[in-house]
């Protein structure tokens, strides 16, 4: 059954919660908060026993002990060093206090000294326990002068007094807000162990405390843009797609299966039995090349490996028939393209983790004969890569998207078909705004609830109808059912979909009312225009946040009038094009939606297909935009920056602004020294932030330090002012003739000449002060690039670092799709971009006051230049152009626009790596909505694109030079006016999710009224059943009627059978290449627990048998086994 590390998971207290009185319907100011371990009162010695003799010690930074409430005060989960962990809470508003369930924790284990012992004592000391809490305002403790207070949360002890009454004790834990920096901890560090309130320390009242309770108040919002993240292809392959990933030093490739559904990365090494290297695209991974290779130990072995031979061992076995047997092993993993370039790319390797994965040994069925060398776990698990590199600091966020094209060929060699994001969301080829539905699963799994099943005539590609041509009906479902067991969980390592069976009768009537024919898996032959005229199939999922949004019938994949009851729903569409599989050789397409779940259902990657999905473990959402999911490498057409932010700061070349003999003393020259007499002096030499970097990386700083090491140029000293520049000063030595013969940059008889330009002039990256500077240098005689001190300047900006992950900041970004006839893609520059900027904001703001500009030049930011194709405008691409050339039209530009809050209160900043979040009032961001708003009536002007063509034309810099991306475009104002604003949409960066609800508007009070009594007679039934068994058994052996016993005995068997299976705690329903076993996984369904247990039981098969749905390595063995 193989191993599956999975939540210990301690006993609901939920009721006990909602019923335990305390708050008396109040919102405590715990609830929906995050804190991070300052001091705490551990014995990792000892730690079950009081702590009463602990004193307050230090948290170490590097592993954070974090304490999160959720929204709804009902539970508690966090970091605890290593591992994860989760319980339940009831927080008491009147007596500000709280209890814990006992605590759950992954398993996962981590070999730095301590770690484990500190985090086995913390989750002892926050188990079953009830703390008095203060939340304090830290003003006028003993701080340094550049120390500023701030809020903290004080945990006290429950002392028993008389008659068992509990009080408030000592202090035996300080917390900091998460989002805070860990150097503040300094400030708590006086606080003695004992102390019940310390001097300093002042407390507010407990009933008006609430982090964000009151109306109007300032606060803090959490999201932002995500844009700091690593893009690297997808490939096809059989029925799957698949990354590549490098492994080691020096590092080896591998192609590993992206699978949302499995937990556990794994792929055969050397020595590997009969594991099919000959099918696969690389040879077995090589553990001895690799000189950070190693094996664990039997006592590191984590979760359910066994020690056998001094290794530790697990297994993976799926229902289908494949299996695969590794050893744990650990080593340098990082995500890259399959050239070996990529290996070498520090902006690749950048993204290198520790990560623990599977060295195969064994393999059996389809694991030999699969394209890809092996399986990469991407499920909502700690055991998966980007939970790895996200715990090592490598992502700034719990996040990745994938993207899904399908091509009809696979090669060793890779046919690129999509992207994988990591740590954030690429949205530079989306065809319209990114939506969420609630992650409905605790962990484990991405999981939805599905709410609705729909049917459109006349197809369509995207969840807008194309016009009213286009009549919706909806399936009747039983939304119980539906969403029965696992739930409905969107697994990319799943070719295609399958629903519950519940729903077969109804789609069959509706399809057959619709299309005329009947619905089934059989291949049909048809041409491209039948396909594009079968209905598309539309599934709706319950929204992460049910926020009201304005025009929200203009926003694609929202349920809109669709469902009026719940209009911020999620609605996913599934075309024609992409459920009905297409074969070559045959030339027929075969529908691959299945109703066979006896329980719950699997989005598959044939539904994924066509949209940017986003799996946000962070934020407990799933985001859905639909894409052409086409990856473009960074050095193609595409704009310096691009939109990424690079991990580490980069800078641009340096250029001399103070030289040695400006600053030596030369009136010993002037005094009779001799033309050889040394003289010391500074040069101060000033580069251009072209990237400001993230704080996981390296600061501009360190990166200007680390290059002069490098290059062995001596000490030095580099001040970046965060306004993207950087000043580095170095001392140096000049002889008295040639300090003469080069004058001083004051002196009008300077010996310097300009002989060249030293590259095109531009903007500096947007830094954290929301400024960014340009320079002009020349190229002298000496042969060094001198800056022209008239030639800098500076502008305000919002984007990049200012603002980047601060909602308060940049509440709303507008994204603009534009295409520019007779441009080329390929003269695409960062100057262009600054005209373009410029040209962009002027027509934009044309008319405008001074004070009313909608957004400034230093607000826009080009994230893609890529050339605009006829294929582009087709749905088949270049194969509807019947042989033609695909013609390259002009250029297809993503812009996005920042609108600032001015009125953001933003905190001291210490530098690059500490920008705290800023705050803001509600009321700040209605008339910014409204900006938002007229920013996309500017757009929608029609001869918008064709005054900023104009504008960029005059600008000597730009128009005048053959180069330009623009000269054709210049050249013919047709051309001009033909180009036009593809689409524009706004983007809230605010992940503030509303009531998020699961609820049942769906249902009618009369219909839930019925299930319920049906399900209690059910129920009833099988208890009056279970308790006659041995009754009827001795009665049926008396009365030998024979006849019609063996057809109930055995139904009555198997249904006895699967009861106790499912009872035993694993599910084996879905049988794919991903499926394993899942321990108690209706646990992880945000609903009715009791009710959807008694569902499921009500829907076993009469046959006695689950019908199996077949994944992406069953799937290409019946494809192969159909193909001549």
């Amino acid at each position: 059954e193989g191993r599956d590390e999975r939540w210990e998971d301690p006993p609901d207290r939920r009721a006990e919660a909602e019923e335990g009185g305390g708050d008396g319907g109040s919102i405590s100011p715990l609830a929906g908060t995050s804190w991070r371990a300052v001091e705490l009162a551990l014995d990792v010695d000892d730690d079950l026993d009081a702590t009463s003799n602990r004193t307050l010690a230090p948290m170490p930074t590097d592993r954070p002990v974090t304490l999160s409430f959720d929204a709804d005060g009902g539970r508690v989960s966090g970091r605890a060093g290593c591992n994860r962990y989760h319980g339940s809470v009831t927080l008491s508003f009147d007596e500000s206090s709280f209890n814990t369930s006992r605590v759950g924790a992954t398993r996962k284990y981590c070999g730095e000294p301590g770690v484990m012992e500190q985090e086995h004592a913390y989750v002892s000391f926050l188990s079953g326990r009830r703390f008095f809490y203060e939340l304090v305002n830290v003003t006028t403790v003993e701080t340094n002068a550049d120390s500023e207070g701030g809020e903290r949360l004080a945990l006290l002890e429950a002392e028993a007094r008389s008659r068992g009454h509990l009080v408030p004790g000592e202090v035996v834990a300080w917390f900091a807000p998460l989002e805070e920096s860990a150097e503040e901890a300094g400030q708590r560090r006086s606080m003695a162990a004992g102390a019940k309130l310390p001097e300093g320390v002042h407390t507010q009242d407990a009933h008006g405390r609430s982090l964000q309770a009151a109306a109007g108040a300032r606060a803090k919002k959490r999201g932002g843009l995500f844009n700091s993240y690593q893009t690297s292809p997808l490939h096809q392959g059989y029925g799957t797609h698949y990354a590549t990933i490098w492994v080691g030093t020096p590092a080896q490739r591998k192609s590993v299966i992206v699978d949302t559904g499995s937990h556990f990365t794994a792929f055969p090494c050397k020595g590997c039995n009969d594991c099919g290297e000959e099918h696969h695209t690389d040879r077995y991974f090589d553990p001895d090349a690799s000189e950070t290779f190693r094996e664990l130990s039997c006592g590191e072995c984590s979760g359910g490996a066994t020690c056998e031979d001094g290794k530790c061992v697990f297994s993976q076995t799926y229902t289908e028939g494949s299996s695969w047997h590794a050893y744990e092993s650990v080593d340098r993993v990082f995500v890259g393209a399959r050239e070996l370039s990529s290996a070498l790319n520090p902006a690749n390797s950048a993204f290198e983790a520790d990560f623990l994965f599977g060295c195969q040994v064994k393999e059996t069925g389809l694991f030999v004969t699969q394209l890809a060398d092996g399986i990469m776990g991407m499920s909502a698990h700690p055991s998966t890569l980007p939970r790895a590199m996200y715990d090592q600091g490598k992502l700034e966020h719990d996040m990745f998207s994938m993207c899904f094209r399908r091509e009809l060929h696979v090669s060793k060699q890779g046919i690129v078909a999509g992207m994988l994001t990591l740590g954030g969301i690429d949205s530079r080829k989306d065809f319209g705004p990114m939506v969420f539905a609630k992650n409905v699963a605790q962990s484990g799994w991405f999981t939805v609830f599905a709410k609705g099943v729909y049917v459109r005539e006349q197809g369509g590609q995207s969840a807008k109808a194309d016009g009213p041509h286009q009549k919706l009906e909806r399936i009747d479902v039983d939304l119980y059912q539906m969403n029965s067991g696992k739930g409905v969980i969107i697994d990319s390592g799943t070719t295609d979909t399958y629903l519950h069976e519940s729903i077969a009768k109804p789609f069959g009537k509706v399809w057959e009312r619709v299309t005329g024919s009947k619905y089934s898996n059989n291949p049909v032959t048809m041409d491209e225009k039948d396909l594009l005229l079968l209905p598309t199939v539309l599934i709706q999922m319950a929204a992460y946040d049910d926020t009201p949004v304005r025009q929200i019938g203009k926003i694609s994949g929202l349920a809109g009038d669709i469902d009026p009851t719940s209009p911020q729903d999620v609605v996913l569409a599934i075309p024609a094009t992409h459920y009905m599989e297409f074969s070559p050789s045959k030339g027929t397409y075969t529908p691959r939606i299945y109703f066979t779940e006896s329980r719950g259902g699997v989005i598959g990657a044939n539904a994924m297909q066509g949209h940017n999905v986003l799996f946000d473990w962070e934020h407990k959402r799933i985001g859905i935009a639909e894409s052409s999911c086409e990856y473009q490498r960074e050095n193609l057409a595409v704009t310096d920056e691009g939109g990424v932010m690079s991990v580490d700061c980069r800078l641009g070349a340096p250029s001399l602004s103070v030289s040695c003999s400006d600053s030596a003393d030369l009136s010993r020259c002037e005094r009779g020294a001799g033309p050889k007499t040394s003289l010391q002096g500074l040069e101060i030499w000033t580069r251009i932030v072209q990237a400001p970097g993230t704080p996981q990386g390296l600061t501009c700083e360190e990166v200007a330090e680390k290059q002069n090491e490098a290059n062995g140029e001596g000490q030095m000293e580099v001040n970046c002012d965060g306004k993207g520049v950087c000043r580095e000063v170095r001392k140096c030595v000049i002889s008295c003739a040639n300090a003469i013969a080069h004058g001083t940059t004051a002196s009008k008889t300077v010996g310097l000449a300009p002989i060249g330009s030293c590259g095109a002039i531009s903007w500096s990256a947007c830094d954290y002060t929301c400024t960014q500077t340009k320079i002009d240098s020349v190229l002298m005689n000496d042969g060094k690039c001198h800056e022209e001190k008239s030639g800098e300047v500076t502008r305000p900006c919002h984007v990049q670092a200012c603002g980047r992950s601060d909602p308060c900041r940049v509440p709303f970004v507008v994204h603009v799709i534009i295409k520019v006839r007779g441009a080329i893609a390929s003269h695409w520059s960062k100057p262009a971009e600054d005209i373009f900027a410029e040209a962009f904001a002027a027509v934009a703001n044309e008319n405008s006051k001074a004070k009313d500009l909608l957004f400034e030049p230093g607000d826009v930011v080009v994230l893609n230049a890529s050339p605009w194709l006829a294929s582009d405008d087709t749905i088949f691409g270049v194969s509807s152009l019947e042989g033609k050339e695909d013609e390259e039209l002009g250029i297809q530009l993503v812009v996005e626009t920042s609108v600032f809050n001015h009125n953001a209160e933003l905190p001291p900043m210490k530098g690059r790596k500490e920008i705290p979040l800023s705050t803001c009032h509600e009321r700040d961001l209605q008339p910014l909505a409204n900006t938002a708003l007229n920013i996309h009536k500017k757009l929608a002007q029609p001869n918008f694109i064709d005054s900023v063509v104009e504008r960029m034309k005059v600008d000597k810099d730009l128009g005048e030079k053959q180069m330009s991306p623009f000269y054709y475009t210049f050249q013919d104002r047709k051309l001009a006016q033909e180009s036009q604003v593809v689409t524009s949409w706004t983007i809230k960066t605010d992940v503030g999710v509303g009531t998020a609800r699961i609820d049942l508007n769906a249902f009618s009070t009369g219909t839930l009224a019925m299930d319920l009594l049906l399900l209690m007679s059910l129920s009833v039934l099988v208890a009056y059943t279970c308790w006659s068994l041995r009754l009827w058994t001795f009665f049926r052996r008396k009365t030998n009627e024979s006849n019609t016993a063996p057809t109930a005995s055995s139904r009555r068997r198997t249904r006895s059978s699967r009861i106790k299976f499912r009872d035993s705690g694993r599910d084996f329903v879905r049988d794919d290449d991903t499926a394993m076993a899942i321990d108690g996984d209706e646990s992880v369904i945000s609903a009715n627990t009791e009710l959807t247990q008694l569902t499921a039981l009500t829907t076993v098969s009469e046959r006695g048998e689950s019908t199996a749905s077949i994944g992406s390595l069953s799937t290409y063995l019946a494809k192969t086994s159909r193909q001549p």
